[in-house]
């Protein structure tokens, strides 16, 4: 039960802080998102976490790591026979990875 709860809350989380970077890409530092109006030292947090070389090199990482993604690695609520029938039906090769 806890793991669950551990792995629920890291995932919220880390969806959460997601959500606040696509918005400093997007608008920058100035335009603070409605979920922190009232939290200005929270979004300086974040600001300055976004701008950090170790943010930096961990998000160019990840980028080329999903790059070089050949299957996925989950199957999302469909079982992964599902998706390898469907592959089939569109003539696509299931993606496999290589040993």
């Amino acid at each position: 039960m806890w793991a669950w709860l551990e792995d629920k809350a890291g995932t919220i989380y880390r969806d959460w802080k997601g959500d606040f970077s696509r918005h400093y890409n997007k608008y920058g530092r100035e335009t603070i998102p409605p979920d922190l109006i009232h939290r200005q030292d929270e979004w300086d947090w974040l600001c300055s976490h976004f701008v950090s070389l170790d943010f930096k090199t961990r998000s160019a990482a990840n980028t080329t790591n999903r790059g070089k993604k050949e299957s996925e690695h989950h199957a999302g609520r469909l079982p992964i026979i599902y998706r390898g029938v469907n592959h089939k039906e569109k003539g696509e090769e299931f993606p496999v990875i290589p040993a």
